[in-house]
């Protein structure tokens, strides 16, 4: 029996709650046992009301620990940042508990200190503003993300597939592509739980590859990286080339420039603003670095 619990906060979304238990009542069902099992808790307990004006009821926070907890927070998470949420999140990531958040439960976990090391999911618009409120924490610019001990969801739809990915986590990607096929839902990619990085990679390198991507905009160094981690220079670069077959700053290189592309071949921003957001200061080197990588200038890319 995998243990869950749902931490809402006064002006949660329903949608996002549907979208978590709906899927695990059908994987339930598909399974023919109760293999999920959730109850909403809040601070305190009591009625919470979603954004809409659903009233839920909830059970006090208390000493359990279970296989996994998910923050709905609200529209306004510096309410929700309450001394016993933090306090509970914290105690559970101590024990080794898989936290999950959506949308602005994200800048929760922030706060908490839950986001040195590991990333939450921050819709595009959102990103920007949440890496100002907190520098030192990891936000990918990306719908959901499943990265142990933490995953997340950006909010809207995008939960259903952090839900997916959750089920297949704790049970089987076949069980998790067939409560997609009952929910008449087509995931946006194939293969839609993120495996960029395999497990079989050592978890430093996949921290590693996290920060990076939660960096693309900002200038880090490589030392930086190997200090957050707590590895020794040596060690990072030996780890990236045994692994993924490059040095450190080739790989950053390559996942800024892959951004790049992608906003050059979907976005109408100037070439000169998106070097800016993949870290590029100077035209010329981003020119330069790009007709390496890609074997034509970005001016072409953004004509296909």
């Amino acid at each position: 029996m995998v243990q869950l619990a749902l931490h809402l906060a006064d002006g949660f979304p329903i949608l996002s709650l549907t979208l978590i238990t709906e899927p695990l009542r059908v994987a339930n069902r598909e399974l023919g046992r109760q293999r999920f099992e959730w109850r909403a808790v809040s601070d305190r307990g009591g009625i919470c009301q979603s954004s809409s004006g659903i009233p839920l009821d909830t059970a006090a926070l208390n000493g359990e620990v279970p296989d996994a907890a998910i923050l709905l927070s609200s529209y306004k998470p510096e309410r929700s940042s309450t001394a016993e949420a933090l306090f509970w999140l914290r105690r559970l990531d101590r024990k080794g508990c898989l936290l999950g958040c959506v949308d602005t439960g994200a800048l929760v976990f922030a706060r908490a200190g839950l986001l040195g090391v590991r990333p939450a999911a921050a819709h595009p618009e959102a990103i920007a503003g949440f890496h100002r409120q907190f520098p030192d924490s990891l936000f990918v610019d990306r719908m959901f993300d499943f990265s142990p001990p933490r995953f997340s969801s950006a909010g809207g739809v995008a939960t259903l597939d952090m839900t997916l990915a959750l089920i297949a986590h704790f049970s089987s990607r076949r069980l998790a592509q067939r409560v997609a096929q009952i929910l008449t839902y087509d995931p946006p990619v194939a293969g839609w739980v993120p495996q960029a990085i395999p497990q079989s990679v050592p978890q430093e390198v996949r921290d590693a590859v996290a920060i990076m991507q939660s960096n693309l905009s900002r200038g880090m160094r490589i030392s930086q990286m190997a200090g957050a981690l707590g590895v020794p220079v040596w060690k990072f670069n030996r780890l990236f080339n045994r692994y993924l077959h490059c040095s450190p700053t080739t790989y950053f290189m390559q996942l800024r420039l892959a951004k790049a592309r992608d906003m050059l071949r979907n976005t109408i921003l100037a070439v000169g603003d998106i070097a800016a957001e993949c870290g590029y200061d100077n035209m010329e080197a981003f020119s330069r670095a790009y007709r390496l990588q890609y074997g034509r200038p970005p001016s072409q890319d953004r004509e296909l």
